[in-house]
């Protein structure tokens, strides 16, 4: 009889030398790259350890639609407040393991159709295993799951951290309640001389604030001020990560007088936080049932998903916003509009149908600030979900290019505008690259994902080292994003050897680029753009077994996206092909690029925020 093996993750390494020589093979299915690494060099000479390559993206292209579909028919059967602020409803496929996992399963599905042999499966969700053990029992296999504890361990841990994010939640409130009333005032609600008011809700992180303490709105740049010239009164409704100092020490730089800030705190009640986590409990009991894709029910994931995210202390303090619109109409604020920074994730849902139910009249306005990712479902509709799917009035787009992307995602065409480019200015001002003069030390430059987690961070690093092994002449700068931490970086670098290296944090992006021969990244980050904007040649890396977030689509773009180190190497050789050839193809696209993907601000296409 066909046998699997279905190991967790965090016992590879113990269960490995009892079994290795039961099972020929070994498939990975988990995105922690690094922990992949450290198998293979401590077992390698026993097992070979695969991951998925290019058959995670190919999987994930193939099912993609369908995932969608099923999403946005349980997105309707349960159109609530409470669930739509949750991460399911808004599909985030980096905010949660669900999309990964489901695309997991179906990997495996196509790996046992493929072979006879007796395989092994390393997997870090019970969920996971669960789908592939009764996927592998339909087609005759005998499955055997390794490491039973852990499931009873889940079962103890799982009520203990849920506890832990209730007490973390209360205790943020608390503080920034605190905070807020010692340092803050209670905003006017009437309107002065009828003057027309906006809120805009913006995220505020680390770097918001100069070193003088002076505002910069990081999503909608100028056009706070720009709004204010013209008589507006405008107020900033923040949304907090990644500070580098306390509730406190912000709240006390917000009481300058230049910009006004709209803290929930100040209009909540005791009861209304009460609510918010009564709405994550709702949420946390949620059991789906008989949830098909492709004939196999991946129920589990779902709910596996839904116990995880049903506590989440960060998005319960953003799902406050509901209850203060409530308390500001019973208060009798007036508002005329709203604008938020668009990305359709699970803030922006409780804020539009707060917006729609207690400011009906005020005009809800999104603003398209970051780029678009294909292979994020957050950002695409099913066939007729625009029906029920929390929407704003209008979507305001940063460039030509991306009206068209939304449209094509299911995004209704009549609530699509074509804007001007707020956040990324710098642009405007580009120069062209100056690659084909570096003829000493060719300079290949690393922009980081910005995901905390740092596994596709660990990715990019392990397959570049490879790929320039034995290589000459190149050099590599390594910039880093405010949400990783340079120590934890070194280490490892250390660890896989990879010394020849330097950081290019200082300053800002373009002034690293016209001297960079090539970009070479991961994806999730808009330098893939400003790279191909000033000409400098971008080497985009598809992750072996997660979802690959590339923000640039342009059909005869000479270097398409790769998954291999040697295939990293070959990209390599060919600009050099190139620009010994004095082909100047890298810098023409750039120059189209620039125009469709940023539009520069003027005052004509600024008043579309009118």
């Amino acid at each position: 009889m066909k046998r699997i093996a279905i190991i967790f993750k965090n016992k590879a390494v113990s269960i490995i030398p009892k079994i290795s020589n039961i099972y020929p093979l070994w498939y990975y299915l988990s995105d922690d790259y690094s922990h992949f690494i450290n198998l293979k060099e401590k077992f390698g000479s026993m097992i070979e350890i695969r991951n998925l390559s290019g058959l995670f993206d190919e999987t994930f292209q193939e099912i993609k639609s369908a995932i969608l579909d099923v999403i946005a028919a349980i997105n309707k059967e349960n159109n609530s407040l409470y669930w739509w602020g949750s991460q399911t409803a808004s599909r985030n496929s980096a905010s949660t393991p669900l999309i990964r996992n489901i695309t997991y399963l179906f990997c495996a599905r196509k790996i046992l159709s493929g072979t006879d042999e007796g395989l092994v499966f390393i997997v870090d969700s019970k969920a996971l295993a669960c789908c592939i053990k009764a996927v592998a029992e339909e087609t005759s296999y005998q499955v055997i799951t390794w490491n039973r504890l852990k499931e009873s361990i889940d079962v103890i841990r799982l009520p203990f951290l849920n506890c832990a994010r209730v007490f973390y939640f209360f205790w943020q409130a608390l503080q920034s309640r605190i905070a807020a009333f010692r340092l803050l005032k209670v905003l006017s609600a009437p309107k002065i001389n009828n003057t027309k008011r906006i809120v805009i809700r913006s995220w505020i992180t680390k770097d918001t604030f100069d070193k003088s303490g002076r505002f910069k709105d990081r999503n909608f740049g100028t056009l706070p001020e720009w709004l204010r010239l013209r008589g507006y009164d405008v107020w900033t409704l923040p949304m907090f990560f990644n500070l580098s100092m306390s509730l406190k020490e912000v709240y006390a730089l917000m009481r300058s007088k230049e910009h006004i800030f709209l803290i929930p705190d100040l209009y909540l009640r005791l009861s209304d936080y009460v609510g918010v986590f009564r709405n994550g409990i709702r949420v946390f009991k949620m059991k789906l049932t008989n949830v098909k894709l492709h004939g196999i029910d991946i129920a589990p994931l779902f709910n596996e998903t839904l116990r995880k995210e049903g506590f989440a202390p960060s998005l319960l303090i953003l799902n406050l916003c509901y209850p203060m619109l409530q308390r500001l109409s019973e208060l009798g604020y007036e508002i005329d509009a709203f604008y938020y920074s668009f990305e359709n994730n699970p803030p922006e849902k409780p804020f539009i149908l707060g917006c729609r139910k207690f400011f009906p009249n005020s005009k809800i306005i999104a603003f398209q600030h970051t780029t678009f990712f294909p292979n994020q479902l957050a950002y695409h509709l099913a066939p007729g979900e625009e029906r029920y799917h929390p929407l704003p009035d209008k979507i305001i787009c940063s460039g030509q290019i991306y009206k068209r992307m939304f449209e094509e995602a299911g995004f209704p065409s009549e609530i699509l505008t074509s804007g001007p480019n707020l956040r990324f200015k710098a642009v405007h001002s580009n120069g062209n690259s100056n690659n084909s003069a570096c003829t000493s030390v060719k300079k290949l430059l690393l922009p980081l994902p910005g995901l905390s987690d740092y596994k596709l961070t660990f990715e990019l690093f392990y397959k570049v080292h490879n790929a320039l092994s034995g290589m000459d002449g190149y050099g590599i700068y390594i910039r880093t994003h405010p949400v990783l931490s340079r120590s934890v970086i070194i280490k490892f670098l250390n660890e896989i050897k990879m010394s020849s290296y330097e950081f290019a944090d200082e300053g800002i992006i373009q002034d690293w680029l016209p001297e960079t021969y090539a970009v070479i990244s991961a994806g999730v980050s808009i330098t893939i753009l400003e790279a191909v904007t000033m000409g400098v040649p971008v080497i985009r890396m598809i992750p072996d077994n997660t979802v690959y977030y590339d923000p640039f689509l342009w059909p005869d773009y000479p270097l398409r996206p790769v998954n291999t180190a040697p295939a990293i190497r070959r990209q390599l050789q060919l600009i050099g092909d190139f620009i010994r050839d004095g082909n100047d193809i890298f810098q023409r696209i750039g120059k189209k690029v620039l125009s469709e993907y940023f539009t520069e601000p003027t005052d004509e296409n600024l008043s579309i925020f009118l």
